[in-house]
């Protein structure tokens, strides 16, 4: 059987070529798909590639040594799960062409069982199983790292946005702003004590103006985070001010069991600079 096994394995390589060209007359996707007729040539030749490897892949299942097919799977699987995250494409898109593949894949199967009559019935009926686990295979470890190389996109753009929202602003020598706009949730109050120090360390900034004046809304909890800042900046000898203290703000910052007393606080970014004698604006 194993000689048998990797006759066909050849035979269906040496028809990959025809293979991947039914593929491409057959596949279908909606305007703007990697799987569209509209495709780049940079696109075309990533999919003209990646589908002989997937070929190649499929059929390793058959070969005797299955250290072959567990190599090709896991380089296979990054590959394509990777790509087909960096270009958007959806998961039922990949499911179906990988469908398509599947069936033309065993049409020629079914030619070489009819070319070669004197198959026995019980290979065959192990070729079958072989095929069905090795798509089966393909397709649960497709979308197991399709879902992982997402999850991991996703998170660095959250990084990303966070980090836009809560930008540090270099000013003169040891001295930056940070200006806090919107509203401030859970996730971002704990990116702002986690990155803020960190990236004042790293720009060498010793004393922080935080502009409180972008904020949508400022509650107790927003008062308790923006304490536990500072206290986080001064334990890394960060000095801060406060600037675009409303007097709502003052008002539940007074009565709050948080203490600002130690931090000089402003009404406008203006008014701190002066105090600061910051001068960025000729007059």
């Amino acid at each position: 059987m194993p000689l048998m096994n990797t006759s066909l394995y050849n035979y269906i390589l040496e028809n990959s070529a025809s293979i991947s060209e039914r593929w491409f007359s057959l596949k279908e996707g909606e305007n703007g798909s990697i799987y569209s007729s509209t495709v780049s040539p940079y696109v075309k030749e990533l999919l003209e590639k990646q589908h002989t490897f997937t070929i190649q892949t499929v059929m390793s299942a058959f070969l005797d040594d299955q250290q072959i097919f567990a190599s090709n799977l896991s380089k296979w699987a990054i590959e394509v799960a990777q790509s087909r995250v960096d270009l958007g494409t959806p998961t039922h898109e990949v499911l179906q062409a990988l469908s398509i593949t599947r069936q033309i894949i065993w049409e020629h199967i079914e030619q070489y069982i009819k070319e070669h009559g004197d198959i026995p019935t019980e290979v065959i009926l192990n070729w079958i199983t072989i095929f069905q686990q090795a798509f089966d295979t393909l397709n649960n470890k497709f979308a197991s790292l399709y879902h992982e190389f997402t999850i991991k996109q996703l998170n660095e753009q959250q990084k990303i946005i966070l980090a836009l929202s809560n930008p540090i602003i270099p000013l003169i020598a040891n001295t930056g702003v940070l200006p806090l706009v919107g509203d401030i949730d859970s996730s971002r109050s704990k990116s702002i004590i986690e990155e803020v120090p960190e990236r004042c360390l790293k720009e060498k900034i010793n004393h922080l103006y935080i502009d409180l004046s972008g904020l949508s809304t400022f509650d107790a909890k927003t008062l308790d985070e923006l304490i536990k800042l500072i206290h986080v900046l001064a334990l890394i000898g960060i000095d801060t001010t406060i600037s675009g203290m409303s007097p709502e703000m003052a008002k539940l910052a007074g009565v709050s069991s948080s203490n600002l007393s130690k931090v000089n606080t402003y009404s406008s970014l203006r008014q701190a600079f002066s105090k600061g004698k910051i001068k960025l604006i000729q007059e």
